[in-house]
């Protein structure tokens, strides 16, 4: 018996109980939530919302208010420290780091108990994987994630990457069907990562790529022509060339494994001498299926894929984000997946009712097909009706159960290769910057261009009189400097190159002026007016006359 069959037997009867359970939802949540509920009731949170009183979904929602990163960071801030038994009764092993509406990041608490959940979790989506690709794993599966270890609180309690303490943690007979060693995204330089997860890969049998991000695999893809000699002779001599920047002992991690391989190198040899480009679809013959995001913005990413690789399956890996992951992917080629009722408890307000002080949350037995939520989760981690401010859109059912697929983030963020941006960054670092330069702005408003790239558009009307060129690249320079400062995922994405350098465009004087006019005979009110400071609306300079354009030094990707 292979490794696929006993894998499809072994999750077999979970997938019979999870569609057994898309029956009747509702009555799976409840049980869901109970169940975290009666786990943690004697925990400080438990004990201050009474969860040893609660028998219904209706008692809960009574109970406990809805919950933003702020309300429960006082708890999170007492883990952190090395308190027990705050949130969960099961002890904190790791927390997740992702950006906030403030430059202080989120702790995400992460227990033995919530991972073994999200394992589960994932194992399913795998079955479906593997059921519909059988030769999904005849080769090995090349994954890439992000370093697990950022740092450690005051207690000692690691942070970084969730997705790194995944791949890092996985059981050791699986680790073999992976084509990266983990030390391989220890390495700082993001060039010398790259280079060594192409140098590694392509020697592979490669089956399957699994990475968050379709761009991730579209940069590295572009960077495969300036490297493919270097990279065959590497091969050849079972190297890994000095000209990059890595930590002796992680080199030496990795070159233990290297054999010299002519036969490969002449195989890579020959397709650049009668292709002149090593494309992966000549390098990897048999990739069976790419898993990636492909709702919201990733879709521009999703068509250039199939430039390197030819028409090949894809499979989204759900609404995943360092909080929860709440849904699993069982089809090809859509964002879609089935509400991942077993492991979290849901619930959700429409996008167009989102402000309104008397909002009322939705279950998952009350949502429409084509409308969109904000979605609130409960978590095998600890987090309680938390507002996780994404927006899904309800494509269909599977049998009785909604199947969602990710819009974007809250009304008030974008997000291009994954860096969560709030208007509150934007607003933040302009108030900052402006005040040490001593200018006046008539208008800024942060623009998302993912076909520039992608890479954001600042668009900018000073106040007369307008700093000198020279002084607005300072000027834009030291912006980009205090987004990276404030959000650590923009920071991440611009240094692994996901995102390009911004730029700024200069509106004419009187642009704003004229905007806010036509606005206001368009019908909005004159006293409720507001511009926005971060769009995603890549159009959106449309509405203004650009007088130039002024770029970073550094100037592209």
């Amino acid at each position: 018996m292979n490794i696929l069959s006993i894998l499809l037997k072994y999750l077999e009867p979970r997938r019979q109980a999870f569609e057994a359970s898309a029956d009747d939802p509702l009555k799976a949540q409840e049980q869901t939530l109970l169940k975290y509920l009666w786990r943690n009731k004697d925990t400080e949170f438990g004990r201050k919302y009474n969860f040893d009183a609660i028998r219904s979904i209706d008692d809960y929602r009574r109970a406990v208010p809805i919950n933003s990163y702020e309300t429960i960071r006082a708890y999170v801030d007492k883990i952190a420290g090395g308190a027990q038994n705050i949130l969960t009764k099961d002890k904190v092993e790791f927390f997740g780091v992702t950006s906030g509406t403030t430059n202080k990041p989120k702790l995400i608490p992460t227990t033995n108990y919530s991972e073994k959940i999200k394992d589960s979790l994932l194992n399913l989506w795998s079955y479906y994987i593997t059921r519909d690709h059988p030769g999904v794993l005849d080769g090995k599966i090349l994954a890439i994630v992000s370093p697990e270890i950022e740092g450690s609180t005051e207690a000692g309690i690691p942070f970084g990457a969730e997705s790194g303490y995944s791949y890092r943690t996985l059981p050791k007979p699986i680790t073999g069907l992976y084509s990266l060693p983990y030390q391989v995204f220890e390495i700082e330089n993001y060039e010398s990562r790259h280079y060594a997860i192409l140098r590694i890969s392509i020697e592979q049998n490669i089956s399957t790529i699994a990475t968050l991000n379709p761009n991730t695999i579209v940069l590295l893809m572009r960077k495969i022509e300036k490297w493919q000699q270097l990279i065959i002779d590497d091969i050849a001599t079972g190297k890994l060339s000095g000209e990059f920047e890595i930590k002796p002992d992680i080199r030496a991690i990795l070159e233990r494994s290297f054999k010299p391989n002519p036969g490969r190198a002449d195989e890579l040899e020959k397709i650049l001498k009668t292709t002149g480009r090593l494309l992966p679809k000549h390098f990897w013959l048999n990739i069976k299926l790419i898993e990636c995001w492909q709702g919201g913005m990733m879709k521009l990413y999703i068509k250039e894929l199939e430039d390197y690789f030819g028409p090949i399956p894809k499979r989204d890996i759900g609404c995943v984000s360092t909080e929860a992951r709440t849904s699993i992917p069982i089809k090809d080629d859509t964002a879609s997946g089935v509400l991942a009722i077993r492991t979290n408890f849901y619930e959700f307000i429409p996008r167009e009712g989102a402000a309104k002080p008397d909002r009322r949350t939705l279950l998952c037995t009350e949502l429409r097909e084509g409308e969109e939520y904000f979605i609130i989760v409960t978590t095998a981690g600890g987090l309680y009706r938390y507002n996780i401010d994404d927006i899904i859109k309800i494509t269909g059912f599977f049998k009785r159960t909604p199947l969602i697929e990710f819009v974007q983030k809250g009304l008030g963020a974008t997000s291009l290769a994954g860096e969560k941006l709030y208007e509150s960054h934007v607003n933040e670092a302009i108030t900052s910057v402006m005040e040490k330069e001593k200018v006046r702005l008539e208008f800024f408003c942060a623009v998302a261009k993912p076909m520039e790239g992608p890479r954001y558009a600042f668009l900018a009307e000073f106040s007369p009189p307008a700093p000198a060129d020279k002084d607005i690249v300072r000027i834009l320079g030291s912006i980009e400097e205090e987004l990276r400062r404030q959000n650590r995922e923009y920071d991440y994405v611009r240094q692994a190159q996901l995102l390009g350098s911004p730029v700024m465009k200069i509106l004419r004087l009187g642009s704003f002026e004229n905007y806010r006019i036509r606005r206001i005979t368009e019908g909005a009110k004159e006293g409720q007016f507001k511009a926005p400071e971060l769009t995603a609306d890549c159009d959106f300079e449309n509405n203004f006359a650009i007088e130039k354009i002024v770029h970073l030094p550094d100037g592209k990707i």
